[in-house]
């Protein structure tokens, strides 16, 4: 198990809003810019990311995470680094469908997926839940290493960090969707489910 010395301390937060987030739309990979609610979101957000002592910032490559994060990173004067590691999940032909259409199709079958991801594949998607998984857990373990010491603020998707919290609190993936959250309030990783990670075998 890695020592807590040997590690950054980690934040995590989503990006905010976009016009399909709005419109409460699948984004998935679709790489859409923040809208003006969004942008006046991050600046909002800005009297909290303040407080944490962030000595640099991680970001997706997805165009709502980065102009988000240069946000925080313009105002706190740190450096802001690409990451297409903490990208979010590819829905493939679910990409751009309103949630509540397709939760109600069951031609869709994405209730099935939604309730637990491990049962199908996405449709037209390029990666399955377990590799999702398998790349984030290495993504953040990489970024703990690599900044020993050091604060790190990440700016991240939903739908791929609640696969990261529940392998962080050693859940199954079928709880995936019960610990989306769509705050975009920072949230530390603990410095005892960040050791852990690096016990993990996937």
């Amino acid at each position: 198990m890695q020592k807590a010395d040997d590690l950054a301390r980690i934040y995590l937060a989503r990006h905010c809003k976009t016009r399909w987030n709005l419109e409460n739309r699948l984004i998935g990979t679709t790489d859409l810019p923040l809208c003006e609610e969004g942008i006046e979101e991050a600046k909002a957000n800005l009297s909290r990311i303040e407080k944490l002592g962030i000595d640099r910032i991680i970001s997706s490559n997805l165009k709502r995470a980065y102009q988000t994060a240069k946000i925080y990173a313009e105002h706190l004067k740190v450096p802001l680094h690409i990451c297409s590691g903490l990208r979010e999940i590819d829905h493939g032909s679910w990409n751009g469908q309103k949630l509540q259409e397709l939760l109600n199709d069951s031609q869709s079958n994405f209730k099935k997926w939604f309730d637990d991801p491990t049962s199908i594949s996405i449709p037209d998607g390029t990666e399955t839940i377990l590799s999702a998984q398998k790349r984030i857990v290495e993504t953040i373990k990489k970024i703990a290493l690599k900044y020993p010491g050091e604060t790190i603020l990440v700016v991240m998707h939903k739908h791929i960090r609640s696969i990261l919290r529940c392998t962080l609190l050693n859940l199954e993936l079928k709880h995936f969707r019960e610990n989306i959250d769509e705050s975009i309030e920072p949230v530390e990783i603990p410095k005892e489910q960040l050791r852990k990670l690096f016990e993990i075998k996937l």
